[in-house]
Protein backbone atom coordinates (compact mmCIF):
# COMPACT_ATOMS: atom_id res chain seq x y z
CA UNK A 1 0.00 0.00 0.00
CA UNK A 2 1.29 3.43 -0.36
CA UNK A 3 2.91 5.67 2.07
CA UNK A 4 0.32 8.38 3.21
CA UNK A 5 0.30 11.72 1.86
CA UNK A 6 2.54 13.26 4.28
CA UNK A 7 5.55 11.43 3.97
CA UNK A 8 5.02 12.29 0.32
CA UNK A 9 4.99 16.03 1.19
CA UNK A 10 7.57 15.54 3.30
CA UNK A 11 9.84 13.76 0.11
CA UNK A 12 8.97 16.61 -1.31
CA UNK A 13 10.10 19.21 0.89
CA UNK A 14 13.32 17.34 1.12
CA UNK A 15 14.25 18.13 -2.22
CA UNK A 16 12.47 21.37 -2.50
CA UNK A 17 16.04 23.68 -3.25
CA UNK A 18 17.25 21.62 -5.35
CA UNK A 19 13.79 21.72 -7.60
CA UNK A 20 13.58 26.15 -7.36
CA UNK A 21 17.10 26.30 -7.88
CA UNK A 22 16.75 24.36 -11.17
CA UNK A 23 17.08 25.39 -14.11
CA UNK A 24 13.81 23.24 -15.36
CA UNK A 25 10.49 24.77 -15.44
CA UNK A 26 8.77 21.67 -15.92
CA UNK A 27 10.76 20.34 -12.92
CA UNK A 28 9.72 23.24 -11.15
CA UNK A 29 6.10 23.35 -12.09
CA UNK A 30 5.79 19.98 -11.60
CA UNK A 31 6.68 19.76 -7.97
CA UNK A 32 4.76 23.17 -6.90
CA UNK A 33 1.61 21.19 -8.34
CA UNK A 34 2.70 18.26 -6.73
CA UNK A 35 2.71 20.30 -3.45
CA UNK A 36 0.08 22.18 -3.53
CA UNK A 37 -2.27 19.18 -4.23
CA UNK A 38 -1.25 16.77 -1.89
CA UNK A 39 -1.08 19.82 0.80
CA UNK A 40 -4.75 20.18 -0.11
CA UNK A 41 -5.69 17.11 0.73
CA UNK A 42 -4.08 16.70 4.40
CA UNK A 43 -4.23 20.19 5.83
CA UNK A 44 -0.50 20.99 6.06
CA UNK A 45 -0.99 24.48 4.65
CA UNK A 46 -3.83 25.52 2.48
CA UNK A 47 -2.58 28.95 1.72
CA UNK A 48 0.40 27.41 0.31
CA UNK A 49 -1.26 25.09 -1.29
CA UNK A 50 -2.74 28.14 -3.25
CA UNK A 51 0.26 29.61 -3.52
CA UNK A 52 1.90 26.07 -5.16
CA UNK A 53 -0.51 25.77 -7.81
CA UNK A 54 -0.80 29.44 -8.82
CA UNK A 55 3.24 29.11 -9.28
CA UNK A 56 3.28 26.26 -11.05
CA UNK A 57 0.94 27.39 -13.27
CA UNK A 58 3.01 30.77 -13.82
CA UNK A 59 6.09 28.57 -14.56
CA UNK A 60 4.13 25.99 -16.93
CA UNK A 61 2.39 29.24 -19.13
CA UNK A 62 5.70 31.37 -19.22
CA UNK A 63 7.05 27.57 -20.99
CA UNK A 64 4.54 27.07 -22.79
CA UNK A 65 3.91 23.56 -20.71
CA UNK A 66 0.15 23.70 -21.84
CA UNK A 67 -0.59 20.18 -19.53
CA UNK A 68 1.46 21.12 -16.44
CA UNK A 69 -0.92 24.42 -17.12
CA UNK A 70 -3.97 22.20 -16.78
CA UNK A 71 -2.36 20.03 -13.79
CA UNK A 72 -1.53 23.06 -11.87
CA UNK A 73 -4.68 24.48 -12.59
CA UNK A 74 -6.78 21.55 -12.14
CA UNK A 75 -4.84 21.24 -8.44
CA UNK A 76 -5.80 25.01 -7.70
CA UNK A 77 -9.46 24.20 -8.75
CA UNK A 78 -9.41 21.73 -5.67
CA UNK A 79 -7.75 23.84 -3.21
CA UNK A 80 -9.40 27.01 -3.89
CA UNK A 81 -13.06 24.22 -2.91
CA UNK A 82 -11.40 23.09 0.14
CA UNK A 83 -10.56 26.93 1.00
CA UNK A 84 -14.12 27.63 0.58
CA UNK A 85 -13.95 29.30 -2.70
CA UNK A 86 -16.27 27.98 -4.97
CA UNK A 87 -16.36 30.08 -7.48
CA UNK A 88 -12.47 30.61 -8.32
CA UNK A 89 -12.95 26.70 -8.12
CA UNK A 90 -14.83 26.40 -11.50
CA UNK A 91 -13.12 29.37 -13.20
CA UNK A 92 -9.90 27.10 -12.65
CA UNK A 93 -11.67 24.13 -13.07
CA UNK A 94 -12.95 24.95 -16.46
CA UNK A 95 -9.37 26.05 -17.41
CA UNK A 96 -8.22 22.90 -17.03
CA UNK A 97 -10.57 21.18 -18.18
CA UNK A 98 -10.50 22.79 -21.73
CA UNK A 99 -6.88 22.09 -21.82
CA UNK A 100 -7.40 18.12 -20.94
CA UNK A 101 -10.56 17.72 -23.23
CA UNK A 102 -8.54 18.98 -26.10
CA UNK A 103 -5.70 16.76 -25.18
CA UNK A 104 -8.11 14.00 -25.10
CA UNK A 105 -6.20 13.25 -21.24
CA UNK A 106 -9.38 11.29 -19.91
CA UNK A 107 -8.09 10.19 -16.53
CA UNK A 108 -6.86 14.42 -15.90
CA UNK A 109 -10.58 15.75 -17.30
CA UNK A 110 -12.34 13.22 -14.63
CA UNK A 111 -9.79 14.22 -11.83
CA UNK A 112 -10.91 17.97 -12.62
CA UNK A 113 -15.05 17.13 -13.15
CA UNK A 114 -14.70 15.58 -9.55
CA UNK A 115 -13.29 19.06 -8.61
CA UNK A 116 -15.75 20.91 -10.82
CA UNK A 117 -18.51 18.90 -8.82
CA UNK A 118 -17.02 19.42 -5.39
CA UNK A 119 -17.23 23.04 -6.22
CA UNK A 120 -20.83 23.43 -7.40
CA UNK A 121 -22.23 21.45 -4.84
CA UNK A 122 -21.12 23.61 -2.54
CA UNK A 123 -23.18 26.37 -4.23
CA UNK A 124 -26.26 23.95 -3.81
CA UNK A 125 -25.76 23.62 -7.80
CA UNK A 126 -26.86 19.99 -7.81
CA UNK A 127 -27.86 19.89 -12.21
CA UNK A 128 -24.78 21.77 -12.52
CA UNK A 129 -22.98 18.94 -10.59
CA UNK A 130 -24.40 16.11 -11.64
CA UNK A 131 -23.86 17.47 -15.22
CA UNK A 132 -20.19 17.39 -14.02
CA UNK A 133 -20.34 13.69 -12.75
CA UNK A 134 -22.06 12.53 -15.88
CA UNK A 135 -19.22 14.22 -17.90
CA UNK A 136 -16.68 12.21 -16.05
CA UNK A 137 -18.55 9.01 -16.15
CA UNK A 138 -18.61 9.15 -19.90
CA UNK A 139 -14.66 9.28 -19.98
CA UNK A 140 -14.51 6.46 -17.72
CA UNK A 141 -16.47 4.64 -20.31
CA UNK A 142 -14.92 5.50 -23.20
CA UNK A 143 -11.79 3.85 -22.25
CA UNK A 144 -13.44 1.37 -20.23
CA UNK A 145 -11.85 2.26 -16.79
CA UNK A 146 -13.31 0.80 -13.72
CA UNK A 147 -11.45 3.12 -11.70
CA UNK A 148 -12.70 6.14 -12.92
CA UNK A 149 -16.65 4.77 -13.49
CA UNK A 150 -16.50 3.71 -9.78
CA UNK A 151 -15.55 7.09 -9.14
CA UNK A 152 -17.71 9.28 -10.52
CA UNK A 153 -20.44 7.08 -9.80
CA UNK A 154 -19.79 7.24 -5.72
CA UNK A 155 -19.44 11.16 -6.73
CA UNK A 156 -22.60 11.13 -8.56
CA UNK A 157 -24.48 9.27 -5.60
CA UNK A 158 -22.70 12.29 -3.54
CA UNK A 159 -24.74 14.58 -5.23
CA UNK A 160 -27.93 12.50 -5.24
CA UNK A 161 -27.77 12.26 -1.00
CA UNK A 162 -27.35 15.91 -0.39
CA UNK A 163 -29.85 17.45 -2.79
CA UNK A 164 -32.18 15.11 -0.77
CA UNK A 165 -32.17 11.79 -3.01
CA UNK A 166 -30.39 9.39 -0.95
CA UNK A 167 -32.11 6.10 -2.23
CA UNK A 168 -30.56 7.21 -6.16
CA UNK A 169 -27.56 8.11 -3.93
CA UNK A 170 -27.07 4.92 -2.23
CA UNK A 171 -28.04 3.05 -5.56
CA UNK A 172 -24.98 4.90 -7.32
CA UNK A 173 -22.78 3.88 -4.34
CA UNK A 174 -23.94 0.32 -4.74
CA UNK A 175 -23.11 0.40 -8.69
CA UNK A 176 -19.89 2.02 -7.64
CA UNK A 177 -18.86 -0.38 -5.20
CA UNK A 178 -20.02 -3.13 -7.72
CA UNK A 179 -17.16 -2.50 -10.14
CA UNK A 180 -14.39 -3.81 -7.15
CA UNK A 181 -12.74 -0.27 -6.39
CA UNK A 182 -9.27 0.42 -4.50
CA UNK A 183 -9.64 0.75 -0.77
CA UNK A 184 -9.48 4.53 -1.43
CA UNK A 185 -12.25 5.13 -3.46
CA UNK A 186 -14.04 1.75 -1.47
CA UNK A 187 -13.97 3.79 1.23
CA UNK A 188 -15.56 7.20 -0.39
CA UNK A 189 -18.19 5.27 -1.71
CA UNK A 190 -18.93 3.62 1.56
CA UNK A 191 -19.00 6.94 3.40
CA UNK A 192 -21.28 8.63 0.81
CA UNK A 193 -23.73 5.31 1.66
CA UNK A 194 -23.59 5.53 5.12
CA UNK A 195 -24.53 9.44 4.95
CA UNK A 196 -27.66 8.14 2.51
CA UNK A 197 -28.74 5.16 4.83
CA UNK A 198 -28.40 8.20 7.98
CA UNK A 199 -30.91 10.25 5.68
CA UNK A 200 -32.93 7.39 5.38
CA UNK A 201 -33.69 6.56 8.36
CA UNK A 202 -31.20 3.65 8.70
CA UNK A 203 -29.38 5.30 11.50
CA UNK A 204 -27.00 2.30 12.93
CA UNK A 205 -26.40 0.95 9.67
CA UNK A 206 -25.44 4.22 8.41
CA UNK A 207 -23.15 5.46 11.40
CA UNK A 208 -21.17 1.65 11.47
CA UNK A 209 -20.42 2.27 7.68
CA UNK A 210 -19.16 5.59 8.02
CA UNK A 211 -17.14 4.51 11.35
CA UNK A 212 -15.46 1.87 9.13
CA UNK A 213 -14.67 4.38 5.81
CA UNK A 214 -13.26 6.94 8.34
CA UNK A 215 -10.85 4.73 9.83
CA UNK A 216 -9.25 4.32 6.51
CA UNK A 217 -8.80 7.98 6.01
CA UNK A 218 -7.32 8.67 9.50
CA UNK A 219 -4.76 5.69 8.70
CA UNK A 220 -3.33 7.47 5.85
CA UNK A 221 -4.14 10.91 7.00
CA UNK A 222 -6.63 12.60 4.61
CA UNK A 223 -7.80 15.04 6.48
CA UNK A 224 -9.55 17.10 3.90
CA UNK A 225 -12.37 14.17 3.41
CA UNK A 226 -11.72 13.18 7.13
CA UNK A 227 -13.45 16.18 8.19
CA UNK A 228 -15.62 16.37 5.94
CA UNK A 229 -17.22 12.93 5.87
CA UNK A 230 -17.06 13.09 10.08
CA UNK A 231 -19.38 15.89 9.81
CA UNK A 232 -22.15 13.60 7.99
CA UNK A 233 -21.33 11.30 10.82
CA UNK A 234 -21.85 14.03 13.30
CA UNK A 235 -25.65 14.03 12.24
CA UNK A 236 -25.83 10.94 12.64
CA UNK A 237 -25.56 10.56 15.95
CA UNK A 238 -27.40 13.63 16.07
CA UNK A 239 -30.55 11.94 15.02
CA UNK A 240 -29.74 8.61 17.30
CA UNK A 241 -29.65 10.99 20.30
CA UNK A 242 -25.97 11.06 21.23
CA UNK A 243 -25.75 14.55 21.23
CA UNK A 244 -22.41 14.30 23.87
CA UNK A 245 -20.55 12.40 20.70
CA UNK A 246 -21.94 14.64 18.50
CA UNK A 247 -20.56 17.59 20.20
CA UNK A 248 -17.00 16.43 21.07
CA UNK A 249 -16.93 15.65 17.13
CA UNK A 250 -18.56 18.61 16.07
CA UNK A 251 -15.64 20.68 18.29
CA UNK A 252 -12.64 18.74 17.05
CA UNK A 253 -13.44 19.39 13.35
CA UNK A 254 -14.22 23.22 14.03
CA UNK A 255 -11.10 23.84 15.40
CA UNK A 256 -9.23 21.68 13.18
CA UNK A 257 -10.72 23.30 10.11
CA UNK A 258 -10.01 26.90 11.14
CA UNK A 259 -6.53 25.93 11.61
CA UNK A 260 -6.05 24.36 8.07
CA UNK A 261 -7.94 26.84 6.68
CA UNK A 262 -11.21 24.57 5.46
CA UNK A 263 -13.86 27.59 5.73
CA UNK A 264 -16.52 25.55 4.34
CA UNK A 265 -15.97 22.97 6.77
CA UNK A 266 -15.78 25.72 9.50
CA UNK A 267 -18.71 26.70 8.98
CA UNK A 268 -20.77 23.31 8.58
CA UNK A 269 -18.98 22.58 11.92
CA UNK A 270 -20.00 25.69 13.63
CA UNK A 271 -24.58 24.66 11.87
CA UNK A 272 -23.51 21.79 13.64
CA UNK A 273 -22.44 23.15 16.97
CA UNK A 274 -25.62 25.06 17.16
CA UNK A 275 -27.41 22.03 16.73
CA UNK A 276 -25.36 20.31 19.35
CA UNK A 277 -26.28 23.62 22.22
CA UNK A 278 -29.49 24.58 21.23
CA UNK A 279 -31.26 22.90 23.87
CA UNK A 280 -28.13 23.14 26.78
CA UNK A 281 -26.98 26.20 26.22
CA UNK A 282 -29.21 28.81 23.31
CA UNK A 283 -26.54 31.72 23.76
CA UNK A 284 -23.72 29.72 22.37
CA UNK A 285 -25.98 28.01 19.94
CA UNK A 286 -27.24 31.43 18.20
CA UNK A 287 -23.25 32.12 18.30
CA UNK A 288 -22.24 29.35 16.39
CA UNK A 289 -25.30 29.50 13.57
CA UNK A 290 -24.80 33.09 13.15
CA UNK A 291 -21.10 32.49 12.43
CA UNK A 292 -22.13 29.33 9.77
CA UNK A 293 -24.81 31.77 8.35
CA UNK A 294 -22.16 34.73 7.80
CA UNK A 295 -19.65 31.94 6.66
CA UNK A 296 -22.14 30.36 4.17
CA UNK A 297 -23.42 33.31 2.72
CA UNK A 298 -19.91 34.82 2.01
CA UNK A 299 -18.64 31.98 0.40
CA UNK A 300 -22.13 31.23 -1.52
CA UNK A 301 -23.33 28.09 -0.14
CA UNK A 302 -26.96 28.63 -0.44
CA UNK A 303 -27.86 24.83 0.14
CA UNK A 304 -26.12 25.39 3.61
CA UNK A 305 -26.96 29.12 4.19
CA UNK A 306 -30.69 28.02 3.98
CA UNK A 307 -30.05 24.94 6.67
CA UNK A 308 -28.47 27.79 8.94
CA UNK A 309 -31.18 30.12 8.86
CA UNK A 310 -33.79 27.25 9.40
CA UNK A 311 -31.34 26.21 12.70
CA UNK A 312 -31.62 29.74 13.74
CA UNK A 313 -35.52 29.67 13.09
CA UNK A 314 -35.58 26.84 15.59
CA UNK A 315 -33.51 28.78 18.24
CA UNK A 316 -35.67 32.10 17.90
CA UNK A 317 -39.34 29.70 17.96
CA UNK A 318 -38.41 27.96 21.05
CA UNK A 319 -37.60 31.30 22.39
CA UNK A 320 -40.77 32.42 21.59
CA UNK A 321 -40.02 35.07 18.68
CA UNK A 322 -42.46 33.61 16.49
CA UNK A 323 -42.63 36.19 13.76
CA UNK A 324 -39.08 36.07 13.76
CA UNK A 325 -39.04 32.20 13.25
CA UNK A 326 -41.20 32.18 10.23
CA UNK A 327 -39.16 34.81 8.43
CA UNK A 328 -36.26 32.72 8.48
CA UNK A 329 -38.47 29.91 7.83
CA UNK A 330 -39.88 30.83 4.50
CA UNK A 331 -36.48 32.41 3.35
CA UNK A 332 -35.12 29.16 3.75
CA UNK A 333 -38.09 27.38 2.29
CA UNK A 334 -37.58 29.48 -0.90
CA UNK A 335 -34.32 28.55 -1.44
CA UNK A 336 -34.84 25.31 -0.94
CA UNK A 337 -37.05 25.89 -3.43
CA UNK A 338 -34.79 27.31 -6.23
CA UNK A 339 -31.96 24.93 -5.45
CA UNK A 340 -34.21 21.98 -5.62
CA UNK A 341 -33.12 20.03 -2.17
CA UNK A 342 -36.18 17.78 -2.26
CA UNK A 343 -35.50 17.02 1.71
CA UNK A 344 -34.85 20.09 3.23
CA UNK A 345 -37.77 21.59 1.16
CA UNK A 346 -40.20 19.24 2.88
CA UNK A 347 -38.98 19.54 6.25
CA UNK A 348 -39.19 23.49 6.25
CA UNK A 349 -42.65 23.24 4.91
CA UNK A 350 -43.33 20.71 8.15
CA UNK A 351 -41.66 22.85 10.16
CA UNK A 352 -44.34 26.07 8.72
CA UNK A 353 -47.36 24.12 8.82
CA UNK A 354 -46.30 23.11 12.69
CA UNK A 355 -45.71 26.78 13.51
CA UNK A 356 -49.44 27.55 11.87
CA UNK A 357 -50.78 25.39 14.85
CA UNK A 358 -48.29 26.76 17.04
CA UNK A 359 -46.92 23.21 18.07
CA UNK A 360 -43.71 22.57 20.17
CA UNK A 361 -40.96 22.89 17.60
CA UNK A 362 -39.38 19.42 16.25
CA UNK A 363 -36.01 18.38 17.75
CA UNK A 364 -34.34 18.28 14.67
CA UNK A 365 -36.05 21.33 12.64
CA UNK A 366 -33.93 22.64 10.19
CA UNK A 367 -31.14 20.27 10.41
CA UNK A 368 -30.24 17.22 8.24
Amino acid sequence: MDPPATEHIQNLDDIGDVVRDADDPRRRASWHYWSGYLRSLTGKGLARAINDCRDSAAIAAAADLDEIVGFATSSLAMAYSFAGRPREAIEAGEQALAIFEAGANRLWASRTLWHLSLAANMLGEWEMSLGYCRRALAHGAAVDDRRLQAIGLWRMGSVHVQRGDPRSGIKCCDEALALTPSPYDAAHAKAVRGYGRIKIGQLDAGVAEMTEALAWFENFRLRQPSLRWTLWLVEGYLLRGDVGRARSLAIDILNESREAGYRYIEGLACWLMSDCLGRDDPGAAEEHVEQAIRIFEAIGARNDFAKALATRAGLLWRAGDIAAARGLLDQAYMIFQTVGTIDESARVEAALAALDRDERIPQRAGAS
